[in-house]
């Protein structure tokens, strides 16, 4: 038990392990919920897992579906943007297991609950307001930034060009100065080398202040293609499919992808699962003609990632003419593959 005079200072620490909402970067109170959410699940691979993954190959491969199917399902749990129903559900099975002061910490987030649960409000919306954005946000797991990071971690493992040191759950190194943030990975390469790797391209001044502090150099990677994508036609994030999980796994990706329109990709066209275009983690990457979630007309100049369910039967314009998509491009349909963007320099080194 602690003393009277510190039971403030134990409840304040407490609330970094759990607090409800979410405020803006510039507020001196930053809850952010989603964050210590997000590390809890981060610390499953990156602090405790890797004893199993480090056990044998097998364990390795089954440490990287662990990984994928994790992803999968906090990526699934963005669906409550897009699907009132669920969101009104999750919202109050939360309030039966939570109490409501902690739950609800922020102001203003206990009447807002009560709002969103009866709204059919999407995101994409105008309704959908950066009100509602933050609280939905505070709900979830960290539900871009985490799935992010745990492919990257993935693909610094399988590629094997350095010694990886995962730092995600480190937000602050304390020094001879002020406490200094921390990319995201150190990568040490077997010429002494080091080099800092953050994920996300939005963190330039964090990074450029670590570089000078230690002298380490720093720099940002991504997913390809803006990974992970929603579709605009059902509004919920595209998944890796069993097939691109068992053979990243096993080691043998490179071996099932092929060369197409000078891009190598994981295509769907002889899979016995893509069932005439119904299977959900088959992409379509291209125009559409038609209308996304909210009803609102698609942007048919512009090239997006569907899911190939949502519009095998939908058409787009070609030279005035429609054109079915299931019948014109069974060839270029493909599953998700991990990609990285911004470590073509280190891996040629």
């Amino acid at each position: 038990m602690s003393s009277d005079e510190f039971n403030p200072i134990y409840e304040e620490i407490s609330r970094e392990l759990y607090a409800g909402g979410k405020t803006s970067s510039n507020s001196r109170v930053k809850l952010n919920r989603q964050m210590i959410l997000g590390d809890i699940i981060e610390y499953i691979f990156s602090g405790r897992a890797y004893y199993y993954a480090a056990k044998s190959d097998k364990h390795l491969r089954n440490f990287y579906k662990l990984i994928f199917y994790s992803v999968n399902q906090m990526l699934l749990f963005d669906t409550i943007t897009v699907n009132p129903d669920l969101r009104r559900t999750y919202i109050e099975k939360l309030e039966e297991k939570i109490p409501r002061k902690v739950l609800y910490e922020k102001p203003g987030d206990e009447e807002l609950a009560e709002q969103i649960k009866e709204s059919d409000v999407k995101i994409w919306q105008t309704e959908w307001t950066s009100t509602i954005d933050d609280f939905i946000d505070s709900l979830l797991p960290k539900t871009l930034g985490a799935p992010k990071e745990l492919i990257v971690f993935a693909e610094f493992i399988r590629l094997r060009f350095g010694i990886i040191i995962p730092l995600l759950l480190i937000q602050r190194i304390f020094g001879n100065k002020n406490p200094i943030a921390p990319p995201d990975f150190l990568i040490l390469q077997n010429n002494k080398e080091i080099y800092g790797i953050e994920v996300g391209y939005k963190k330039e001044l964090q990074s450029r202040e670590f570089s000078i502090r230690t002298s380490i150099p720093t720099f940002a990677v991504d997913l390809k293609r803006n990974m992970h994508n929603r579709c605009p036609k059902c509004g919920e994030n595209i998944l890796y499919c069993d097939v691109l999980i068992e053979n990243y796994s096993n080691g043998t990706l490179e071996e099932v992808l092929t060369e197409h329109n000078g891009e190598r990709k994981l295509f769907c066209n002889e899979c016995p699962k893509f069932n005439e275009g119904n299977c959900k983690f088959s992409n379509y990457f291209g125009w559409v003609e038609g209308e996304n979630f909210n009803g609102q007309p698609l942007d048919s100049k512009s090239n997006r990632h569907y899911h190939t369910s949502c519009i095998k039967d939908d058409n787009y314009l070609y030279r005035r003419v429609p054109m079915n998509i299931l019948e014109n491009h069974r060839n270029d349909f493909f599953a998700q593959i991990p990609e990285i963007e911004g470590i073509e320099n280190l891996i040629n080194k």
